[in-house]
């Protein structure tokens, strides 16, 4: 099978398909072995922009044949009929991990086998995330600064940081509670 990337959270979704139904047989339990005996595994911020994760909007050709678009996803959606393509079908299984204009024969069962091909990835989850950029190093200490987070704009106060009891009685007695 040709090489895949998937992210951590895809391979391991497809490891507990494959846990699942192994004991089934079948062509989609062929197909997630020949997929996680050849995936390339990475967090998902470091995933290729030009790979298909779950989620991602992709347009995809079977056979040559006319394109379709669909969102690569785990299960069936309700409302989305015709939107979606799920793992647990051969075809979705089948573009999961692959590249735009990367290609993969697939096993249909009884015999028939059909290639799909990956034409373009419109949208990927992991792509249109914004980049963690690592904390500043002050140039003098060469140690890092990390934001502080505060409670509100208007008055700051550091998170986790212990706060102080303040008592409203003059003489020092504690009123109770109020008669509200």
């Amino acid at each position: 099978m040709t090489e895949c990337q998937l992210t951590t959270k895809d391979f391991a979704i497809v490891k507990t398909m494959l846990d699942r139904l192994a004991w089934s047989g079948g062509p989609l339990v062929a197909l997630l072995r020949r997929k996680l005996a050849s995936a390339q595994v990475v967090f998902s911020n470091e995933a290729d922009a030009d790979v298909v994760t779950l989620n991602s909007r992709v347009t995809f050709s079977v056979d040559g044949g006319a394109p379709h678009t669909r969102i690569v996803a785990h299960g069936p959606m309700d409302g989305m009929v015709g939107q979606i393509i799920p793992i647990t079908v051969p075809r979705g299984l089948a573009l999961l991990g692959l590249r735009k204009g990367q290609s993969v024969s697939v096993d249909c069962g009884r015999g028939a086998t059909e290639t799909i091909r990956v034409d373009e990835i419109h949208y990927q989850p992991e792509a249109a995330r914004p980049a963690i950029t690592a904390p500043e190093v002050d140039p003098e200490t060469s140690i890092r600064r990390f934001p502080v987070l505060v409670f509100s704009a208007d008055a700051p106060q550091t998170l986790g940081a212990q706060k102080k009891i303040r008592h409203s009685s003059s003489n020092g007695d504690d009123p109770g509670p109020s008669a509200a």
